[in-house]
């Protein structure tokens, strides 16, 4: 049965030079959703050799955050069934991504240099998201 919810993201990020000069940027929204269908959550091992699912192709879109928990290796992660559709980015040891991709394809991850677990978030959207 289709749920509704309200996603809540705030991020804060700053970056400091050795020369003293420093930016920050900090952002918050709120989106609610209804009729969820689909929610995916948890930690997958994505292998150089095979495409790993982070989110089955939903109604309307996704929002997804996804974490290269690796200490070394790269992770890739691309919107499509496989690894030879579109690449949506590229995260090295520790790096995430938090998007909103208002289309219904598969998102799918592979480790490079070995495999590489992922931590993941996604949750489907409604055509109003």
């Amino acid at each position: 049965m289709a749920k509704n919810y309200t996603l809540n993201v705030a991020l804060n990020m700053s970056a400091t030079t050795s020369t003293g000069y420093s930016q920050s940027q900090s952002g918050s929204f709120s989106m609610n959703i209804t009729g969820v269908d689909q929610i995916a959550t948890g930690r997958l091992d994505c292998a150089t050799d095979g495409d790993g699912t982070i989110m089955a192709a939903p109604g309307y879109g996704k929002a997804i955050y996804i974490r290269n928990l690796d200490n070394a290796n790269v992770l890739e992660v691309y919107g499509g069934a496989s690894s030879a559709n579109d690449l949506l980015g590229v995260l090295k040891a520790g790096e995430f991504m938090f998007t909103i991709l208002r289309d219904t394809d598969t998102v799918t991850a592979r480790g490079l240099g070995g495999t590489v677990t992922a931590e993941y978030f996604a949750v489907e959207i409604d055509a109003a998201a």
